[in-house]
């Protein structure tokens, strides 16, 4: 599978608020729009998703995931999100690979960091397969309760 990457429109941003994923990886399925939309969810907002949101297509012009990249002073903080349904099918190598360059074109040489649950072996996997290490593991207070999350960093040498 191609992938490519574009602009996330409002209407791919409330298709994500729809998809539901099952198990313990229900953590990550979004309230509904409307929810979002009151509490000011960056996705929600015509600005933050121009600025830190893109999409993620195939080569059928498909919509099958997002990807956000957040500039701060010290790093970049990504997301990223696939269809339920593409979860676990093999296109994580992919899909990190183009977060990467896109981090790259917009960022330069610039950390680039992200927070997985701990539970998620199989993201985990896959952020180290990409060259992702973890640099802090820490338990934070939830929704549902106390849980285990991991900072991971991939750092780009100054050659």
């Amino acid at each position: 599978m191609i992938l490519y990457i574009n602009n996330l429109t409002e209407d791919m941003a409330k298709e994500i608020t729809d998809w539901k994923y099952s198990g313990e990886y229900s953590v990550y399925n979004h309230p509904s729009w409307e929810i979002a939309c009151k509490n000011k969810f960056g996705i929600t907002d015509k600005t933050s998703r121009a600025k830190e949101f893109v999409a993620l297509l195939d080569e059928n012009n498909s919509f099958i995931g997002y990807m956000r990249l957040r500039d701060t002073d010290e790093c970049v903080m990504i997301g990223v999100g696939l269809k339920p349904t593409l979860c676990g099918q093999g296109l994580g190598q992919k899909v990190m690979s183009l977060l990467i360059s896109e981090c790259k074109k917009r960022y330069g040489n610039k950390t680039i960091r992200l927070i997985v649950r701990s539970f998620n072996k199989r993201a985990i996997k896959c952020y180290e397969r990409a060259g992702f290490k973890a640099v802090n593991i820490e338990k934070k207070q939830t929704k549902i309760g106390e849980l285990e999350f991991i900072t991971m960093e991939l750092f780009f040498s100054l050659k």
